[in-house]
């Protein structure tokens, strides 16, 4: 049988044939030394613009999966570009992945598959008394707000981007096994429990920085995670350029 990875990569390569790809893109190198903040993915209906995104955040933004799911070359994580790209018509957040699969193809030759993994990982769950976040009402894009290290601000965000986040932080593999199919509005702020280890009988020197979150995500969105051996979904890179052909 295949795993719901796989089928997402051959639904995408069929819906692929069917669709066009960007009108326009254009794919520079970042060569700057000091990159401030975190990678940007900007969607609007018809163009996508990613600054500061190593190769690799390219891949798993096409693709949809946390960092730890990609077997690929380490250098992915040390040749950084720009992208911008216009579609030829309105387009949702999964038609410009799947378009932006299509770009790395083309440009970067990427050829990848599928394979599922029994690994150490974490089911991310409902607490009795969760969810503690409500659903957006209206429509839009997912917006990740950092306020500051220890604050998250995710405006119409799945559970599935908390998920792979959350993975990224902790270097396993998040499961999103709450059952939630919505977009929330989701904010976490850790800081509260970072002055805690500062208070008398506190150790700040030694913070255990997963027993923060595992508690900061009870306490404030009713969710947990549980350590699990679990079949998780792999993309292997088979073949990738380092640079892209010119635009």
């Amino acid at each position: 049988m295949k795993t719901k990875l796989a089928i997402a990569i051959l639904f995408g390569c069929v819906s692929l044939a069917a669709q066009p790809a960007f009108e326009t893109a254009s794919i520079h190198t970042n060569n700057e030394a000091d990159r401030p903040g975190r990678p940007i993915a900007h969607v609007t209906s018809d163009s996508l613009i990613m600054r500061n995104n190593a190769l690799l955040y390219l891949i798993i933004w096409a693709y949809d999966v946390p960092f730890v799911q990609v077997d690929g070359p380490p250098w992915l994580r040390e040749v950084w570009f720009d992208v911008q790209a216009k579609a030829a018509h309105p387009a949702t957040e999964t038609e410009m992945r799947l378009m932006l699969r299509k770009l790395l193809e083309d440009r970067f030759g990427l050829k990848l598959h599928a394979e599922s993994r029994v690994m150490p990982a974490y089911a991310l769950t409902l607490t009795k008394d969760g969810p503690k976040f409500q659903e957006e009402a209206a429509p839009g894009d997912f917006n990740l707000d950092r306020a500051n290290a220890m604050t998250l601000i995710a405006h119409h965000a799945r559970v599935a981007d908390l998920a792979q986040g959350i993975s990224g932080e902790i270097g396993r593999p998040v499961v999103d096994e709450t059952g939630l199919q919505g977009r929330y509005e989701i904010r976490l702020n850790l800081a509260p429990y970072i002055a805690r280890a500062g208070e008398p009988g506190g150790n700040p020197g030694q913070l255990d920085v997963m027993s923060i979150l595992f508690t900061g995500l009870q306490e404030q969105l009713g969710l947990k995670l549980e350590s699990k051996k679990l079949s998780v979904d792999i993309l292997v890179i088979d073949h990738v350029e380092k640079t892209p052909t010119e635009n």
